[in-house]
């Protein structure tokens, strides 16, 4: 690993930078809860309605409103920060750099979006998610919702109640990526694992699936475990977890993916309940920390099989049987608990060399 990669990981020295405070970090997560409610209203006119023939519409002032609400307040949190003589960089508050960077990305993909959507009309259904003015519009409100979260990492002796706004950020943050990545997102719809057959005069009948599918599914649980999980691990990388914060993690996404798509299929509910009641018991046992490193990868890999399992079993009911056979179902599971455990060695790796990075440039 180049040192480049290693101090991404190492504990910042401190800046000029001034830190926000509590009071600022939930204003800043409040205005975040905003604008992602309207990225996930947008979502639900996206998939529920249909002859989308304009630009402005009440989901979008939801939307928008939410981004000037998070915009205004960091430029005010710079105003408060900034000491004449200075540049205004250095006022922009510790960790919110990116938000700031955030701010003129979806701006700017804001005032994109309202060209291409007067050009080439309003995107429906998975067409939404490749237009390049919606990418623009999810990564900077990524940056933007992870602000509180990267405040948190540049000072991680903060105490445990002032922490509470870093790891509802992390949520935040993966949810705008579970909701990009959506068409992956198996909490949407469940035919993602199951194949039919209809005929005439028949209710579907539930089929072997074709090697293709199969290959298709195997990335959507994938990609749905790293939008999920990854914020989990961030966070562990970082700090202790009580057992109740992963478990709320994965759920609360996984739930309002299923609100977005107006609850078609909302028996997936308490699957999903199920699934995070057993992640955090998974936290309650193992007790993964920083410091433990064996403990934090045996937590990351088996959070993923103990959450799914239920999903397959679910399914499995509300069908009356699975489109996948044992070993597909259960390579499954085991692929995502790999995913996540090879993940969590790379980022214990890369952070155990950017702290020794950091030790030695402080040696010299």
């Amino acid at each position: 690993m180049d040192a480049a990669a290693a101090h991404a990981f190492a504990i910042p020295p401190v800046s000029v930078h001034r830190p926000t405070t509590a009071v600022e970090d939930i204003i800043t997560l409040a205005a975040g809860v905003w604008l992602l409610t309207g990225t996930y209203v947008d979502g639900w006119a996206h998939n529920n309605l249909r002859d989308l023939e304009t630009f402005f519409t009440p989901w979008h002032a939801i939307l928008y409103s939410g981004f000037a609400a998070c915009a205004v307040w960091i430029a005010a949190l710079t105003w408060r920060r900034h000491v004449p003589g200075t540049r205004w960089m250095e006022a922009v508050p510790a960790g919110h750099g990116t938000a700031a960077a955030g701010v003129v990305l979806f701006l700017a993909s804001g005032i994109g979006d309202f060209a291409w959507h007067s050009v080439f009309g309003i995107e429906q259904n998975i067409s939404a998610l490749f237009s390049p003015s919606h990418l623009g519009l999810a990564t900077g409100g990524f940056l933007i919702l992870g602000a509180p979260f990267s405040a948190a990492w540049h000072a991680p002796q903060r105490p445990w109640p002032q922490l509470m706004p870093a790891f509802v950020s992390a949520m935040l943050a993966g949810m705008v990526a579970a909701f990009i990545l959506q068409e992956f997102a198996v909490f949407s719809r469940h035919g993602l694992i199951q194949t039919f057959t209809t005929a005439a005069g028949t209710q579907p009948a539930v089929t072997v699936p074709t090697s293709s599918s199969i290959m298709v599914s195997l990335a959507t649980f994938l990609v749905s475990t790293f939008a999920l999980f990854v914020p989990v691990l961030l966070l562990s990388l970082r700090w202790r977890l009580h057992a109740v914060v992963p478990a709320v993690m994965v759920l609360v996404p996984s739930v309002a993916l299923q609100i977005m798509v107006a609850l078609r299929d909302a028996w997936l509910l308490p699957v999903a309940v199920a699934g995070s009641v057993l992640v955090g018991a998974v936290w309650a046992v193992v007790r993964p920390a920083p410091g433990r490193p064996a403990r934090l990868m045996t937590a990351a890999g088996l959070s993923p099989v103990v959450f799914w399992a239920p999903y397959f079993a679910g399914v499995a009911l509300h069908d009356g049987s699975l489109s996948f056979s044992p070993e597909v179902w259960s390579g499954t599971l085991v692929w995502t608990g790999l995913g996540m455990l090879a993940l969590a060695a790379l980022t214990l790796k890369a952070v155990r060399a950017g702290t020794t990075a950091t030790a030695e440039d402080s040696a010299r």
